[in-house]
């Protein structure tokens, strides 16, 4: 009995002794539950140093030029100091170590020019490209320089190439206008002016007014007013003016001028579409004219496609035509599309142009 009671003594102080171990080691610090430190480099090492911002903000260039922008890299380390060209964003930007070949070694204290060039092209609106200068410097191995800035176009027009006129009366005249500059040359000329119907276009350039350059922060440009005359032909208007510059870049800027033209006519419906003409029968089409004021005009063809007829007769109510549109019997078969084109004695009622297709088959 005496055994088994000296038996439970020694297992129970084992117990307590491992319990007082394990506390002793959990607040002790293991070396295995330590950050390893990185380890850096010893002796001399060189060291990098640009002067300056390593983004260039040049401001505002114009199209297919070249720019330039030159840093200078000195050596403050105590060891030879490497450079070598890296990558570039685009094959625009070129690094030029300006020394023989593309990398160096400078000794402490000395120091280089590295040069970034690079073209605009045909960018426009934001430019952000770069080149990296690679180094043997542990604590800046990468320099990446860059140039930062915005790209015009050599020619700015306002409000736009486009120039919408709405309606247009063909008896009354309607002018509109636009602006236009060079911000990279305000020196820019216009030299001739030319449109797809000079009867009717007038243009007139002036220089822009004092107060027009202040409200938009313009060096020198040039307004060029456009007057559609009276008599413009009827329906859409779609026209070309072209202006012509001095700027090497851009020696002409087109521009397109779209409206309707309504006059003392109309028609309706605007078109006639027929895609089920059988040759040996013919077909017909017809549109109704309608005089402003229910007055009355007399009507000519002034031009017709080939292969159809044009006839015009008085509805009964005042004011109203019928325009008969055939194709006769026996027409060949293919595409007749084309326009008939009619005049009125109408005072500046200008030419009325009817669309017209057909669909001939056999």
């Amino acid at each position: 009995m005496l055994r088994w009671v000296i038996l439970a003594v020694v297992v129970v102080l084992m117990a307590a002794g491992s319990a007082v171990l394990l506390d002793a080691t959990s607040t002790s610090t293991s070396p295995f539950s330590q950050p390893v430190a990185a380890s850096k480099p010893t002796g001399p090492q060189p060291k990098a140093v640009v002067d300056g911002e390593l983004t260039w903000e040049f401001g505002e260039m114009g199209q297919q030029e070249t720019g330039k922008r030159t840093w200078k890299l000195t050596n403050q380390g105590d060891a030879d100091l490497q450079i070598w060209k890296g990558t570039s964003t685009c094959m625009c930007t070129v690094a030029k170590l300006q020394k023989d070949g593309d990398k160096l070694t400078l000794k402490p204290g000395e120091s280089t020019d590295i040069d970034i060039e690079f073209k605009t092209n045909q960018v426009v609106g934001d430019f952000h490209k770069g080149a990296n200068i690679e180094t043997n410097d542990p604590e800046h191995p990468t320099f990446p320089l860059f140039v930062h800035g915005k790209i015009n176009p050599p020619v700015i027009v306002m409000p736009g190439e486009t120039i919408e006129m709405h309606t247009i009366s063909s008896d009354e005249p309607k002018g509109a206008f636009v602006i236009l500059y060079s911000p990279d040359r305000p020196e820019t000329k216009i030299t001739e002016i030319n449109t797809s119907k000079p009867d009717f276009f007038k243009t007139e350039v002036v220089p822009m007014s004092e107060s027009e350059l202040a409200g938009g922060k313009i060096k020198a440009g040039w307004k060029v007013n456009l007057d559609v005359k009276p008599g413009f032909p009827l329906g859409q208007m779609r026209e070309e003016v072209v202006i012509h510059t001095d700027h090497p870049h851009r020696p002409e800027v087109k521009l397109l001028v779209v409206g309707n033209v309504a006059g003392a006519v109309s028609a309706t419906p605007e078109r006639i579409r027929m895609i089920t003409v059988k040759s040996r029968d013919g077909g017909a089409g017809e549109v109704k004219l309608n005089v402003r004021g229910g007055g009355e005009a007399a009507f000519t063809v002034a031009d017709k496609p080939e292969n159809v007829d044009v006839a015009i007769e008085p509805l009964d109510v005042k004011g109203q035509y019928r325009v008969k549109v055939t194709v006769p019997p026996g027409a060949p078969a293919g595409l007749i599309d084309g326009e008939v084109v009619l005049k009125s004695d109408i005072p500046n009622g200008g030419e009325l142009k009817i669309p017209v297709s057909f669909l001939v088959g056999n």
